[in-house]
């Protein structure tokens, strides 16, 4: 895992190396064993990297090819490079490195463009053609790795991070007052939904895209390469065969993401996910020990080590429990805001921010997480409801209420027929009439909200309609829109700001491709969500772990905080004069909700979480020029 960074003057003028070298200063802690700038004329690119595979300096980058006509600055892993080389040997190319960056230089002389369709893994590349007078940029399918950029008509500059970027004195710190309002009205907090960042002048290539940029003409072209297909089905002849096939899948993306030089370990949190990553580890490894991390709490209600435990037994992994408490969270979230470069949603930072640090400290470079699995597999709750309003929907009705008499069972009274009427209206409801009623809906902004801010601002988050299943469908958008994209943010920066590589074996293209292709009842049957994967790791994961309904993560009781040991800290930033100056908030109405949220009258844990943090990172990134070279 690395940083890249790069200048193309289109005015023709000089690429100032200093400008250059600062912004892979920038990013140094995503590769600190090793930097290099190549510099020609109006034209630069710069690498920090942190070595994983081939630790030899034949790996340093920029890396050329072998006449030079080609220079390459990449982050991340092509995890099937192995194979991918020896078919390229075949073809007659000759390698110098066993890295799979060269791998990618090769695909790219052989292929063209088409060699994105060949890579496994996860990269965010930007390759210089000095014969074509062009550059080609791409980024992963899922956009695990990131690309910033920023474009006008006399330049073309790109890095890792925003902060790599703002070294850059053309590069205006402005917030985009479009993102603010999504992240601040939507309630989930959507961060990375399209090209748009916070900052105003700041793009960011799109996930399964490539860009191309003619440097004589400007020309600038963004494509997309790859897409899932609603129309591809899978037809497997038995639950059996479909949990075979699920199984062998997932068992090779696993062995893929463990090739690495240097030391390897997993983020074992208890849940389903990363322990089925454990156990298919532990299997392939055959006994040689491997570290695992996990945060825990003192309170037995966020706590997991329960079922941390039975995944240890049975791998025989080496433990590390990590601790966090309240009064090391403001401590930290300057740094953490800094390493994000833009406010983030999630309430699991801060346990994750220590699960990173553990594993650097503990001289691993490599973790597996289980990042993705609930966005495939039908993780969350509501997901149960997705699942009855497409039985409903599809005339399978003896399905849907045996399933519902299921959830039932073991959930209570919830008001289980109004939350699918509203699934099935959304997705019944004529297009034009459903715009007309999500207009209205932008109108109902939280009370916290400043009502002029509201009134011009045009942010609304459009959800796509690929799949025809309505299960399949809400899954698509999960991991185009929302929750993924900000999840996958927030676990890129927070594992690279300690130098840590984090990979995620659900993400394999071939996995997620395999159970779009499923029907809905091989995520969710008989009352369990992940079905497929239940099913699959009969024998391999603890049944207790196998088995378990309640879902927990990476939680943290910041909830709990918010009312009890960081109430004073809150309501200083809060009440302070550039909260109240920001055009925002309506700061009496924000005041008067934390206060209710306080006393448990409102459940605004989020919103406060929110406020929190765009304020910190307005004083970090926007109101003034501090150090980090931004």
């Amino acid at each position: 895992m690395c940083g890249i960074a790069g200048i193309v003057n289109l005015d023709r003028k000089p690429a100032d190396r200093g400008i250059l070298e600062e912004m892979v200063k920038s990013l140094r802690h995503r590769g600190p064993d090793d930097m290099g700038v190549y510099l020609d004329g109006f034209i630069g690119l710069g690498h920090a990297r942190l070595s994983i595979i081939d630790l030899s300096k034949v790996a340093h980058q920029p890396m050329p090819n072998e006449d030079s006509t080609l220079y390459i600055v990449h982050n991340g892993e092509i995890y099937n490079y192995v194979e991918l080389r020896e078919e390229l040997a075949r073809l007659g190319h000759i390698f110098r490195s066993r890295s799979d960056t060269e791998v990618i230089i090769h695909a790219y002389e052989e292929w063209g463009e088409d060699c994105l369709k060949h890579f496994n893994g996860m990269w965010a590349f930007a390759i210089l053609d000095i014969k074509k007078k062009e550059i080609f940029c791409a980024r992963d399918r899922f956009g695990v790795k990131p690309f910033y950029y920023y474009l006008d008509d006399s330049a073309f500059i790109f890095a890792s991070e925003i902060k790599g970027l703002l070294v850059n004195s053309r590069i205006k710190r402005e917030a985009n007052d479009k993102a603010v309002f999504n992240y601040l009205a939507s309630g989930y907090g959507y961060m990375d939904i399209s090209d748009e960042t916070f900052f105003r002048s700041v793009r960011q290539l799109k996930a399964a895209h490539y860009i191309k940029l003619s440097i004589p003409d400007k020309k600038f072209i963004q494509v997309k390469y790859w897409d899932l297909d609603p129309n591809k089905r899978a037809l497997p002849r038995s639950e059996s065969q479909a949990c075979d096939k699920f199984r062998e899948l997932f068992e090779d993306s696993v062995r893929l993401r463990l090739r690495s030089d240097v030391p390897l370990g997993i983020s074992l949190s208890g849940g389903l996910d990363s322990s089925s990553i454990a156990c298919i580890a532990a299997d392939i490894l055959k006994g040689s020990p491997i570290e695992t991390f996990s945060s825990c709490f003192e309170d037995d209600k966020y706590d997991e080590r329960k079922f941390i435990n039975l995944v240890l037994e049975r791998t025989k992994a080496r433990p590390n429990f990590i601790f966090t408490k309240p009064e090391h969270l403001f401590g930290e979230m300057e740094e953490i805001i800094w390493h994000q470069d833009e406010p983030y949603s999630t309430l699991s930072i801060f346990p994750q921010w220590y699960v990173m640090k553990a594993a650097r400290d503990k001289g691993v470079k490599v973790l597996l997480t289980g990042q993705g699995g609930d966005e495939i597999l039908a993780g969350y709750h509501k997901y149960y409801f997705y699942l009855f309003a497409d039985l409903i929907r599809s005339f399978k009705w003896p399905d849907a209420v045996r399933e519902i008499d299921i959830y039932r069972s073991f959930k209570g009274d919830e008001d289980v027929a109004g939350r699918i009427f509203k699934i099935l209206f959304s997705y019944s409801t004529p297009r034009t009439f459903k715009n007309l009623i999500d207009s209205i809906r932008e109108k109902k902004t939280p009370d916290y909200l400043d009502r002029e801010f509201v009134m011009n601002s045009s942010g609304k988050v459009k959800i796509e309609r690929k799949f025809s299943g309505i299960l399949n469908n809400d899954l698509y958008n999960a991991l185009k829109i929302s929750p993924l994209p900000s999840l996958l943010h927030i676990d890129d920066r927070s594992s690279m700001a300690h130098s840590v590589e984090t990979r995620a074996p659900f993400l394999d293209y071939r996995l997620v491709e395999y159970l779009f292709s499923l029907g809905p009842e091989y995520k969710i049957k008989n009352g369990f969500t992940k079905y497929i994967l239940r099913e699959s790791l009969k024998g391999i994961l603890p049944d207790k772990v196998r088995l378990r309904r309640d879902k927990m993560g990476f939680a943290t009781p910041l909830e709990k905080w918010f009312k009890a040991d960081l109430k004073d800290k809150v309501r200083e930033i809060l009440n302070s004069r550039e909260f109240r100056s920001r055009p925002y908030f309506n700061s009496e109405n924000v005041m008067k909700t934390y206060e209710l949220f306080i006393e448990g009258k409102k459940d605004a844990c989020y919103a406060v979480w929110s406020w929190i943090n765009l304020e910190l990172w307005l004083r970090r990134f926007i109101d003034t020029r501090q150090e980090h070279g931004i």
